[in-house]
């Protein structure tokens, strides 16, 4: 409105100052005395003040951004039900899984492993929150505080600095305080858990999962591909997280039917229809090209934890 306000200022300004001039008035004395002139302007002037108005009153289509972090949200919460349904802990009925902070939901594997390699028949432990803090109860011993001792160092030397624990206690009741202190966790880093859950249900190389991931759609759940294809693998199904998990399955029954490895990556190719033309991407060297990084990415992820699967 201001802007509009603004040049109405100017327009007029110079209509007053150009009207003042005996040239400018003679120039619009022949325009109004040429009728084609004066209807050619009225048409210009109303066909942009048409558009205007219209661009203003279409309703504008708003870009929908995929909330990453409520993403891997839900896959923590869904990753520490199932750790409930199997009996390694309990979530107890007062703990809030809606906003579960990824950065330990993810290590509480490795919390509940070291819990058990230091507590002979340990219980069961009880999660009584999980947000920006882990609290973890750990109930029915009389003396535990050697044992919680020796429990903090091994955690302190397995999560690692970027990790602050304490354990407390109150008579048999004594609850591990897990924090993390470090940066957040980028969206590679964030997707390394379901990728493994997706290979080792599947059968598959993480790694090769993963670096499939990062050159389809370098891990952009908002991904746009050729046609329908979208998310971050750039298929025509699945949201979300969901993806990774329909995108192993895809990729491990072509290998299993004799696909070549290489033929497998290069139908997950983004920007090319060559779903029904295994045979004729080599002759792309732009898609060949593309085939080569993948697998040659696949050795930096082997190095950087993501090993092979052990069946």
């Amino acid at each position: 409105m201001i802007f509009i306000i603004l040049w109405a200022v100017i327009f007029a300004f110079l209509a007053i100052y150009l009207g003042k001039s005996p040239r400018v008035r003679s120039w619009l004395k022949v325009i109004f005395r040429a009728p084609k002139l004066w209807r050619c302007i009225i048409g210009i002037v109303a066909g942009f003040s048409a558009i205007t108005i219209a661009f203003w009153l279409i309703p504008k289509t708003e870009v929908q951004s995929t909330d990453e972090r409520l993403l891997f949200e839900d896959y923590a919460a869904t990753a520490i039900m199932k750790l409930d349904s199997l009996k390694a802990l309990q979530v107890d009925s007062s703990c809030d899984l809606t906003h579960p902070e990824p950065e330990i939901a993810y290590v509480l594997p490795l919390i509940l492993e070291a819990y058990d390699s230091i507590v002979n028949k340990p219980t069961l432990p009880i999660i009584m929150r999980i947000d920006d803090t882990l609290q973890l109860a750990m109930n029915g011993y009389k003396q535990f505080k050697n044992r919680g001792i020796r429990l903090n160092k091994l955690l302190q030397k397995k999560l690692g600095n970027r990790y602050s624990t304490r354990i407390t206690s109150d008579r048999q009741n004594h609850t591990l305080h897990v924090t993390y202190t470090g940066d957040p966790w980028d969206t590679e880093q964030l997707t390394a858990l379901p990728v493994m859950e997706a290979a080792h249900r599947n059968h598959l190389d993480p790694a090769l999962l993963m670096s499939l991931i990062r050159h389809v759609s370098n891990f952009n759940f908002d991904f746009r591909g050729q046609k329908d294809s979208r998310g971050i693998l750039s298929l025509t199904e699945g949201d979300g997280i969901e993806q990774i998990f329909r995108g192993a399955e895809r990729l491990s029954k072509m290998l299993q039917v004799g696909i070549s490895q290489e033929n497998a990556v290069a139908s997950f190719y983004p920007f090319h229809g060559i779903n029904t033309r295994l045979e004729n991407w080599s002759k792309s060297p732009l898609i060949k090209s593309w085939v080569d990084q993948v697998l040659s990415d696949v050795d930096f992820y082997h190095q950087n934890g993501l090993n092979h699967f052990v069946k």
